[in-house]
Parts: structure tokens; C-alpha cells; sequence
């Protein structure tokens, strides 16, 4: 079995701070598939993108906005660490380790690696944290380009939603069928559309049963899409003069908060 790292360490105990054992696990997965990563990058960019982008969200998504932040505050230093040794010019020349790149066992690779208990280790109790929780939010996708759009409706829904921006038809589906369980909220932005609206309209019927979708500023020529709304789907239309401010409320209120 592989050992665990000195980051990929750090990573969970911060989450195990804030979380049970098994949101732990469902964090980590989740994090790991958006990026497309067999295991949590050791430093440098790798490290800072994991974390700062599909670290972030995957915690957001089960834990919430504050217990989010505060965790990314606690791994602020570690990041910070690892960034520095890893910027450091390597003291010896030694061959690329190609096994490693394939997933073998570097058992027999002649390349000695450092105790990860050698490491010093970040003293993270002057930073804040919070009770463990564990209990999943609602889920709000917002399928739009605009990111100030979609970080309006975030700060206005709070704690009362996960709210993550969907810029792709990809991540759209993906993220729908990841969710399905929750019943997730999906809001079509028409104005500054990042899936087009034909699209999804195209896609319906790949939709979560239970899912709920809010189309936002459609006009005419969105006809395809909003023919839907008039089918037994529970499918709402709002205008295009609604401001993010406005669908924030209007999620608020689905949501019985």
C-alpha cells in the first residue's frame, strides 16, 4: 500500500476537524474526480488547484461556505510550505522515476524517499474551526458564464444552499447525476448561457427525476426550452429583468428557508 503523504496527511486531518470519517471520504472522492486525480498533488500548481478549486467545492458542497473557508484558512500555511520546498532546486540530479507515473511498486526503483514523520508538521490550532458535522446542503447548480452573476446569488443564498457555477455541458451532467439523491436545483442563466439553452432542452430527459430546474431570463427565442415549463415537469420560468439578488430569494424560498 501506498504511504500517505505529508500534504495528503495534513488534507484529511483538516477535514477530519470538521467532519465525521465518512464526509471525510465522500469529500476527498468527490474532490479527486472533479480533478481528475488518482491521489492529492504533493506541491506546486498541481497542489494550489486541487485545493483552491475542487478541494474547496467539494467541501462547500457537504459542509457549507464558513466551514469551507475555515478549513482553506487552516491548509493556507501548508500550501504556502509546500509551495516553497517544492520551488527549491533539487540538491541531486536522479532519473525520472517513470514506475511511479504507471502507478508500480517503487519498491525495487532504487529511489529512497524521506519518512513523511521526518516532516514538520504546521501548527494549525492558532487558526479557527468548527464542530464536526457532516450533513449535506442543498444543492444549487447555476449554468452560467458570468461568474459575478452566479458569486450574487451565492453571497444572497448563504448557508442555506451549496450554489457551484456550471460552465460546461459536461460538468452540467456530471454534477446532476452526482447529486441526484439530493434533489438539486438547477438555474439556467439564458442571459449569459454557458450550456445552451437548446441543449438542455435536448438533455431533459437526462435530468434527475427529482431535480428542479429554475430557467432565468428566457426570452422568444428560447422557445424549445421553455415549452418544458409547461409540462408536468415542476420546471419555473423567471424574467429576464430578475436579478441575481432576485433568484437568490426565489431559491431561498423553494428551499423553505
Amino acid at each position: 500500500m501506498q504511504r500517505e503523504t505529508p500534504v495528503a496527511r495534513m488534507v484529511r486531518e483538516a477535514i477530519e476537524a470538521v467532519a465525521t470519517a465518512e464526509v471525510r471520504v465522500q469529500i476527498l472522492h468527490r474532490a479527486l474526480h472533479m480533478a481528475r486525480e488518482h491521489e492529492i498533488p504533493a506541491s506546486g500548481e498541481p497542489l494550489r488547484s486541487f485545493a483552491d478549486k475542487h478541494l474547496r467545492t467539494a467541501m462547500t458542497f457537504y459542509l457549507g461556505n464558513e466551514t469551507s473557508d475555515a478549513v482553506m484558512q487552516n491548509l493556507a500555511p501548508m500550501l504556502t510550505l509546500a509551495d516553497r520546498v517544492s520551488s527549491q532546486p533539487p540538491r541531486k540530479t536522479v532519473r525520472p522515476d517513470e514506475t511511479r507515473k504507471l502507478g508500480r511498486n517503487r519498491q525495487h526503483s532504487g529511489v529512497t524517499r524521506k519518512d513523511p514523520s521526518d516532516t514538520p508538521e504546521t501548527d494549525t490550532s492558532k487558526y479557527p474551526t468548527v464542530q464536526p458535522t457532516g450533513v449535506a446542503l442543498p444543492m444549487v447548480f447555476v449554468a452560467t458564464r458570468d461568474r459575478a452573476r452566479c458569486d450574487a446569488i451565492l453571497r444572497k443564498v448563504g448557508d442555506a444552499a451549496a450554489v457551484q457555477q456550471i460552465e460546461d455541458v459536461v460538468s452540467f451532467l456530471d454534477n446532476l447525476k452526482a447529486t441526484a439523491s439530493l434533489s438539486p436545483l438547477v438555474v439556467i442563466d439564458c442571459v449569459a448561457a454557458s450550456v445552451q439553452p437548446s441543449t438542455i432542452a435536448t438533455l431533459a430527459h437526462e435530468l434527475p427525476r427529482n431535480s428542479n430546474v429554475l430557467i432565468w431570463g428566457a426570452t422568444d427565442e428560447h422557445s424549445e426550452l421553455t415549452d418544458l415549463a409547461t409540462d408536468d415537469r415542476g420546471w419555473l420560468r423567471c424574467g429576464v429583468e430578475a436579478t441575481p439578488d432576485d433568484i437568490a430569494v426565489l431559491i431561498r424560498t423553494l428551499l423553505g428557508k
